[in-house]
């Protein structure tokens, strides 16, 4: 059993403690989930709900955190095939990273929630950030929009605008991954991986 050097005195740090307690028996695997745990706490992600199956956090939107979460992703995907886990992890990054750039406008205090859960037969994320979400039609910066015959003119239209270079999150979050949805306001983002 991990023992906690202090009591826990908020939410998220008695969800750790119960998790570490229920599920330690001092394995490798446990010792890199505490790792990750301990980081991602250590980066002011907040702590929901902690089950092996489910993982709810409320993150900052600062870009610090995605290493921490990084990592706590593949703890939650030990055990699924490379492949697999590589397409959860770069739909996770990429959908992570504009929730919490556009929707958290990099600002610490906004949070953005995040729910991994993982059954049977798939993993789902849901990310939903603070944000007043988007209209797809009005993202011609961004290459899910881009018409057949001209796959790169994203990277022209930013350049226009003075963005940085990219844009291509949602169209390689989509491919990666089984099904990916949002809901009306376009703030919250639902994927699917299937497992078999």
């Amino acid at each position: 059993m991990i023992a906690l050097a202090e009591q826990p005195n908020n939410l998220s740090e008695i969800a750790f403690a119960d998790c570490l307690t229920t599920r330690s028996n001092g394995s490798e695997l446990d010792s890199r989930l505490t790792n990750a745990l301990t980081a991602c706490l250590s980066a002011g992600i907040e702590v929901v709900s902690l089950l092996p199956e489910w993982v709810e956090l409320s993150v900052p939107s600062d870009l610090a955190v995605i290493s921490p979460l990084h990592e706590l992703l593949t703890q939650l995907e030990a055990g699924l095939s490379p492949e697999v886990s590589e397409a959860i992890s770069g739909a996770f990054r990429e959908m992570l990273c504009n929730a919490i750039e556009y929707g958290g406008h990099l600002d610490p205090a906004a949070r953005v929630e995040v729910r991994l859960m993982r059954l049977k037969h798939a993993f789902v994320c849901r990310i939903k950030d603070p944000g007043d979400g988007f209209h797809p039609s009005s993202m011609d910066h961004a290459a899910i929009n881009n018409p057949e015959d001209n796959p790169v003119r994203h990277a022209f239209v930013r350049e226009e605008k003075g963005l940085r270079g990219g844009g291509f999150g949602i169209l390689l979050a989509s491919q990666l991954v089984d099904d990916l949805i949002y809901n009306e306001r376009h703030n919250e983002v639902l994927f699917i991986k299937y497992l078999s």
